[in-house]
Formats: structure tokens, C-alpha cells, sequence
């Protein structure tokens, strides 16, 4: 793979702790039922320990560019693993169910710290060449961690109890911590980044809200609170979307969600991986609290979906590059329709092998689903945007996660509402199962629909080849009357109007191809209105590529220029790099119909080669100084013929030929 053994020895590193970190997210589904007796809360409480971690995971997911900031890389794995490792203690000595609570909220913002600096260090240590394929194996390695997760519980909860996983938990945090502490190299000179402190306040608030809200509406007896919390908690987070968008460096980079194929992707994902989480909640409580059968059995029925889902995942990027997302999207369809009618016919004496096939259909239909639909949704972004479009991604997914988690749990409380009269606690926690896997079909069944109206293979124009649209002279831009003759010389009449500009979302690689698709020395950058919000010229390009020190960041990924590194590494990451994050932002223009005049002192007295064009408001054309020298022939032609024409009509006492008659000289 291109890498020493020392590099190889810390990727292996990197690897257990996500491997750990992600294991634990899905450790505790089957010893859901034991802690739910052992403590004596009901299944829309002990959801908790399942959605809290998601939702303080998706909170501390964007923060990881500011902790690196701050802190060196090595001291941030070891001690969120450390970190990781005392929460498992607390949770496995907790007397009660608020501490294992608090300690998992603890393991989830560990998690948040490890997870997505893994993935960082990891791209670091492989060479550019290497890293799909790098990732790709990186990607298989962990997608094993959440299938062996519930078969390992089952067995574990079973024969010593679900305190034992906790201490597992532990001892294996504490042996990766022994080995980073030896083999682990610090990463440095990352950015110092400053912490928005409202943004994090509104995403916290506003996911605590949303969440809370839902997950308790079903057993309060009172439920205008939680609609209320609900509200608040969608506002907030609309809030903090708003506050992204006027940050220079974003915590997240909201805008990406404009792209409508990546917006749909997001939601569909988002609603599978609800689905799925709280499938794998609701599944233990009716397998082992109504149906009788032990942990073991439960996690073990789980196994053949999550191994197999996971390889098909891997299977379905493949077919996905061949054949396109439409025939595979509808087989996904197919099969969690499947799923969903399977699941809402679970009752008290289905077979077990039954249950299993229901269970690895519809997990196959939305691993066959996630991958292929993230590519596609990825595709549809410009270059410059998919390192925004990850995290915001995977936040995405945490939400759904968390969502799922919290929806579908609560439905099992209204088991009571739709139980025959006089019905036994079992029946009434049968009937609210019941409630829960409809809910969960119904989430199934919307996505399928979603894909079957949404998700196609029509072939768009490419966002590479759009990101520098040429801009078209109206008839209205220049007005009527022969320029020097009839009116004075305006912008409008030495302008190029077949200037090129590039979105905000553009790289500076489509920027430089708009700038020699028409040999000019800059480009104006427009937003979707197509108003001028920066300007890119050839000097901002040559200033990057001269040697310099230091790192930059657009608020979730990291690029480190060095004295050391050479000049084809600064052109490597200056091609792919955001225009915006070069491009002088403000922006000097002029109107297309000022004075010509006024346009050549512009250009003199502030020293600039070129400005944007602006007619009502909007980019019209550029003005350059070749563009005046241009110009001056074309008006000295003019001149001349006024001029000539002016003394043969003097000459001649006639009145001006017209334009298809011969000229007076020519009578002569």
C-alpha cells in the first residue's frame, strides 16, 4: 500500500480504536431487556443509552476540527481512548441507570473525538495514489464492527451478564492505549481554530430538544411540553443553519444540502439508518421479553444480516460504477418492501429461522441501498464540496440514528391503545412491538418511495463543466445609438460579454480552465443569483504556489503547507482547493452603462488588470485593460468615419447616405 511498517503499525492502531469506538455503538442492543429488568425502566427510557450516544456523537462530530486545532493528535487519541476506557468502568460498576446514562454519554463524545480523526490521520499516512483503495479496505474493516457487535453481546450477556461488557469494553481500550502510547506519531502544525460558541449552543440545544421531545411525547401524560420542546429544537437547528452560512469558516458547510441529488441521498440514508437502529432495538425486547429465547439467540439471529449486509455494501459499489444507481436503487426497494411487510407480521409463534430471513432481508435491502445512494448523492457535487458533504453526512446519519432510535422505541409505549380489553402486560407489550414495527416499515416504505420518484440515472450536466457558465450579452445592456457618435462610449460597448464566471462551489482547478477557456488573467466569482462575491486572478494563484508555511482549514478538514514541501504538492492541493478560499473577496466592479471613461481611471487609479461587470446587480462581463486597447481601434474607426462622413456631407450639401446606399465619396 505504499506505506513503512512503522506507518502500517499505526494504522493498525488507528484501526482498533475505530473498530472499538464503533463496536460499542451496537455492543449493547441485546442486553437492552437485562439492563431494562436489572434497573427497572421501561424501553422508552433504556432507548436512551441508544440514542444519547448518537445524538452527543453528532454534537461533537463537527467540534473535531477545532479540538485539533487546539490539541496534538496523539494526545487527542490517547485520551479519548482513555477517556473511553473510564466510562466503561463507570458504566459497569453503576448502581443505577442514570450512571450507565452519564457514562455512555461520555463514551459517545469520546467517540466523536476518535472517529473522525482516524479517518484524518489515516488519509495523512497513505500516499494521494493510495488512499481510495486505502479507505476502501479501512471502510470494510470497520463496517464488520456493528455485525459482530450484537452476536458478541448476546453470548457475553448471556453467560456472565451485561456488566461484563463494559469491562471488556474497558480492557481492550486500555491495551490500544498501551500500544498508541509506542507506535502512535503526533501530527502537527494544524490550525488554531477559533470556537464558535453560539453554534455549538444551537446545535446542542436543538438536537436535545427535537430528540427529547419526541422520545417522551408517547408516555407524557401532558404532551404539549414536548410539542413545545419539539418546536424549539427544529428552530434552533434552523437557527444554526442560518448562522453557517455567515460564518467565515462554518462548523458545518450547510450549503452543500442545496444540491438537490445530495439533499435527497441525505434524507433517504438518514430514514434507513432510522429504520435500522431501531430495528435493532425493538428486535431484542420481542425476541427475548415476548418470544422467551435468550441473548444469545438474539444476537446470533442478528448476525447473518449484519455480515452479509455488510459485503453486499461493498458488492453494490461495485455494480453501482457499472451499471448506475436506478436498477440497483429499485432492487434495495424490492427488498426492504419485503422487510417491511415481513416485520409487521411477527407475531407469538413465527419461527425463529423465520424471523431471521425477515431480519436479513430487509438489513441486505439497506446496505444494498446506503452505499450506491451516497455515491450518487456524492457525484452530484462539485470536487470542492465533497469534503464539506461528509461530515455533514455523517452528522446526518447520527441524527437519523438518534431519530429512529427515539420514534420507534416510543411507539412501543402505545401498546396499551391498541390491545384488546382486559389484555394481559404481555399482549399490551405485544401490541406496542407491534405499533413499532409498523412505524418502522412505514419509514421503509416511504424511502422505497422516495427512491422509486427521486432517485434516477438521467444524465445531467455535469457540475464540472457548469461551474463556469458563459454569461450572454442582452439587446438591453447596450443602448441604442452608435457609441461616439450618438451617445458617449459606455462600459457596455468595450466589455467582453463572453466572460466566464464560477460559483462559490467551484475549485480552483475549474476556475483556472475558465480563465483559459477565454486567455484572460481572472474570473469573477457569482453566487446563485449570479451576483459578484469575489474575484480570482492569476496573482492570487501565484501567491498560493509561492513557498510558504503554515496550515489552513475550511472548517472541517485540514491542509498543512510546510518550508518542505515542494511545488508540485502545493499545485496538488491548490487545484482541488475551494475558489473561495483564494479569491479576493471584495469585489471592485462597474456599472455596464458608466462612462468608459470612468472605467479607465478605475483601472488606473487602483491598479488592477480587470473588474466584473455588473447590470442590475448581476455579472454582465468583465472589463479588462486589453479590452480598452481593444476598444480604441474600434473607436478611432468610428471617429474616422464620423469625421468623413461629416465633411462629404459638408462638401456636398447632402444629407447622410443610408447604410445600403454608396457613400457620397464613392457618387463622386
Amino acid at each position: 500500500m505504499g506505506i513503512t511498517k512503522q506507518q502500517k503499525a499505526m494504522v493498525a492502531v488507528l484501526l482498533s480504536g475505530a473498530v472499538l469506538v464503533v463496536l460499542n455503538a451496537t455492543l449493547l442492543s441485546p442486553a437492552l431487556p437485562s439492563i431494562m429488568a436489572d434497573t427497572g425502566v421501561d424501553a422508552t427510557t433504556v432507548q436512551w443509552l441508544t440514542s444519547a450516544y448518537s445524538l452527543v456523537e453528532a454534537v461533537v462530530i463537527p467540534l473535531n476540527a477545532f479540538l485539533v486545532g487546539r490539541f496534538s493528535t496523539r494526545k487527542l487519541f490517547l485520551g479519548g481512548i482513555a477517556w473511553f476506557a473510564g466510562a466503561s468502568v463507570l458504566a459497569a460498576c453503576a448502581p443505577n441507570f442514570g450512571v450507565i446514562l452519564l457514562a455512555r454519554v461520555v463514551m459517545a463524545m469520546a467517540t466523536g473525538i476518535v472517529m473522525p480523526m482516524v479517518f484524518t490521520l489515516i488519509l495523512l499516512i497513505f500516499p494521494r495514489e493510495m488512499r481510495g483503495s486505502a479507505m476502501g479496505i479501512v471502510g470494510l474493516v470497520i463496517s464488520f464492527a456493528p455485525a459482530i457487535g450484537p452476536s458478541l453481546s448476546g453470548v457475553v450477556v448471556d453467560s456472565i451478564g451485561w456488566r461484563a461488557l463494559f469491562v471488556i469494553v474497558a480492557v481492550l481500550a486500555a491495551v490500544v492505549v498501551l500500544v498508541a502510547s509506542f507506535s502512535l506519531k503526533n501530527f502537527t502544525n494544524f490550525e488554531r481554530t477559533t470556537f464558535d460558541a453560539p453554534s455549538v449552543v444551537l446545535l446542542a440545544c436543538g438536537m436535545l430538544g427535537l430528540l427529547y421531545g419526541i422520545s417522551s411525547m408517547t408516555s407524557a401524560a401532558n404532551k404539549l411540553p414536548n410539542i413545545a420542546l419539539v418546536i424549539c429544537g427544529i428552530v434552533l437547528l434552523v437557527l444554526f443553519a442560518r448562522r453557517q452560512t455567515t460564518l467565515e469558516v462554518p462548523i458545518l458547510r450547510v450549503e452543500t444540502l442545496k444540491s438537490r441529488k445530495f439533499r435527497t441521498a441525505v434524507i433517504l440514508i438518514a430514514l434507513l439508518q432510522a429504520a435500522l437502529i431501531g430495528s435493532e432495538v425493538v428486535l431484542p425486547i420481542y425476541v427475548q421479553q415476548i418470544r422467551g429465547f435468550n441473548a444469545t439467540t438474539s444476537g446470533l439471529l442478528m448476525l447473518p444480516g449484519a455480515v452479509v449486509g455488510a459485503i453486499c455494501g461493498v458488492l453494490a459499489g461495485r455494480i453501482y460504477d457499472k451499471h448506475g444507481v436506478r436498477k440497483l436503487a429499485l432492487f434495495g426497494a424490492v427488498l426492504i418492501l419485503v422487510g417491511a411487510v415481513g416485520v409487521t407480521s411477527f407475531s407469538y409463534n413465527m419461527h425463529i429461522i423465520m424471523i431471521t430471513v425477515v431480519y436479513t432481508t430487509m438489513a441486505i435491502g439497506i446496505q444494498f441501498l446506503s452505499t450506491p445512494l451516497n455515491t450518487w448523492g456524492m457525484n452530484s457535487l462539485p470536487n470542492s464540496m465533497v469534503q464539506h458533504a461528509n461530515p455533514i453526512s455523517a452528522t446526518m446519519n447520527q441524527v437519523g440514528i438518534s431519530l429512529g432510535t427515539a420514534i420507534i422505541v416510543s411507539l412501543t409505549a402505545l401498546g396499551g391503545m391498541f390491545a384488546p380489553a382486559g389484555a394481559d402486560a404481555l399482549a399490551v407489550q405485544m401490541s406496542g412491538v407491534h405499533v413499532a414495527f409498523c412505524g418502522m416499515a412505514t419509514i421503509l416504505t416511504i424511502v422505497a418511495i422516495g427512491i422509486m420518484v427521486f432517485v434516477r440515472d438521467r444524465k445531467e450536466q455535469n457540475p464540472t463543466m457548469a461551474a463556469y457558465p458563459t454569461v450572454a450579452q442582452s439587446k438591453d445592456i447596450v443602448p441604442s445609438g452608435t457609441a461616439g457618435v450618438d451617445r458617449p462610449f459606455l462600459v457596455a460597448d468595450v466589455m467582453n460579454p463572453k466572460a466566464n464566471t464560477v460559483p462559490m462551489t467551484a475549485t480552483v482547478r475549474e476556475a483556472i480552465d475558465a480563465m483559459r477557456a477565454t486567455e484572460t488573467s481572472g474570473v469573477p466569482v457569482v453566487d446563485e443569483a449570479g451576483h459578484a462575491v469575489a474575484f480570482l486572478s492569476d496573482g492570487d494563484v501565484m501567491k498560493y504556489l509561492s513557498r510558504q508555511t503554515g496550515t489552513y482549514t475550511d472548517g472541517m478538514n485540514y491542509f498543512q503547507l510546510t518550508e518542505d514541501e515542494d511545488f508540485w504538492s502545493r499545485l496538488a492541493d491548490l487545484l482541488e482547493l475551494n475558489v473561495m478560499r483564494i479569491a479576493t473577496p471584495r469585489v471592485i466592479s462597474i456599472d455596464a452603462h458608466d462612462d468608459a471613461e470612468d472605467a479607465f481611471k478605475l483601472l488606473s487609479e487602483q491598479r488592477i488588470k480587470k473588474v466584473p461587470v455588473l447590470y442590475k446587480d448581476k455579472v454582465v462581463g468583465t472589463l479588462s485593460r486589453r479590452n480598452i486597447l481593444n476598444s480604441m481601434v474600434t473607436a478611432e474607426q468610428i471617429l474616422s468615419e464620423s469625421q468623413r462622413t461629416a465633411k462629404d456631407e459638408k462638401d456636398t450639401g447632402a444629407e447622410a447616405p443610408s447604410a445600403d446606399a454608396p457613400s457620397t465619396k464613392q457618387q463622386a
